[in-house]
């Protein structure tokens, strides 16, 4: 079931292949970004995590996402720092997808 989902620089396509799996394709490129390749990548890049929370937030499109990570991986780096570390991990997949919520935690 193709969708058309709304316009931004480009055209997104939308298509919903399971609960827990959604996918983003662009005219220009045949990407796809799943939730859980997200998790993945973030799971290796911090190993102390305690929690890693990754949800689509676009209507099952895989535009944008809301992710919560809460890792001792973060201790002694400020806010800005710590967002860095995830976006730069992230950096293939953010150009690829609209928008980003990223929450960060040292654990207490």
């Amino acid at each position: 079931m193709n969708r058309l989902i709304y316009k931004c620089n480009r055209i997104v396509n939308c298509t919903r292949r399971t609960l827990n799996q959604t996918s983003v394709r662009t005219h220009s490129e045949n990407v796809v970004i799943t939730e859980g390749e997200i998790r993945d990548i973030l799971q290796k890049k911090f190993p102390q995590s305690q929690a890693i929370k990754v949800e689509d937030v676009s209507g099952g499109c895989g535009a944008m996402f809301n992710i919560y990570i809460e890792s001792n991986d973060f201790k002694g780096l400020s806010i800005p720092k710590q967002h860095r570390s995830v976006y730069d991990t992230l950096k293939e997949q953010i150009k690829n997808i609209h928008g980003l919520h990223l929450e960060t935690k040292i654990p207490s």
